[in-house]
């Protein structure tokens, strides 16, 4: 029986989820591993209407909707929906700094002499690529407002691999799909508060979903009946 629901801007958002989730040891990360999903592409009446049209089969459906910033405030009537908006303009945002970017450099590197050498060319090509691709104010500062408002996945990620690999001599193994392996770079206590927050209340409507599919006390004392000769 449906008995929960989670919208998102598309799979990447579940992806990154399922990362940060997993990178915490959070409650959510086994709430995530077979969630029922509908992507909405970031606009709430589409999940409105969506959740209302199944709440009419299935009434005691719980529904959470996460979204990126996009210039307006969540609406008033929600239709029965959980809804939760990012801070930062998404969710990419919260998973991208110039030292996880180092890391993802450099990881997966043999400690022998070969990967020491690649490790310092890597190193080098991705503080260039930054260093182009950043304003120098933000590489600078990881509190600046860029690092917030700034649509990470389209106007850093994309032209920063494809430079970086193309620096490399290298074909571009890093699309969009990929962009939730930056959160396994990051340490626990690097992942910002308002998304252990959101992974909060994913557990939440979990632990509650899973509530409301359990037998009540009535109903364990009819079926002992029907069992009793």
């Amino acid at each position: 029986m449906l008995t929960q629901l989670r919208y998102l801007e598309g799979s990447t958002d579940l992806s990154i989820l399922q990362a940060l989730a997993k990178q915490l040891k959070h409650p959510a990360a086994q709430a995530l591993q077979s969630p029922f999903v509908h992507y909405v592409a970031n606009d709430p009446q589409k999940a409105i209407r969506h959740f209302q049209a199944l709440r009419e089969a299935f009434p005691d459906l719980l529904g959470l909707a996460v979204f990126d910033q996009y210039g307006r405030s969540l609406p008033d009537e929600r239709g029965g929906i959980d809804m939760l908006m990012w801070g930062r303009r998404e969710l990419e945002n919260y998973i991208t700094t110039p030292e996880v970017l180092r890391r993802y450099a450099v990881s997966g590197l043999n400690d022998d002499l070969f990967g020491l050498a690649q490790r310092q060319q890597r190193l080098e090509v991705m503080e260039r690529v930054l260093s182009d691709q950043v304003p120098p104010v933000a590489l600078r500062d990881p509190q600046n407002s860029y690092w917030v408002r700034t649509k990470i996945s389209d106007q850093l990620l994309d032209p920063l691999f494809e430079a970086y690999f193309a620096a490399l001599g290298l074909p571009n193994t890093f699309p969009k799909s990929d962009h939730h392996l930056l959160a396994g770079h990051l340490l626990p206590d690097e992942i910002a508060p308002e998304v252990v927050q959101a992974l909060d209340r994913i557990a939440k409507t979990a632990a509650q979903a899973q509530l409301s599919v359990l037998p009540t006390a009535d109903e364990d004392h009819e079926d002992d009946g029907e069992d009793a000769p």
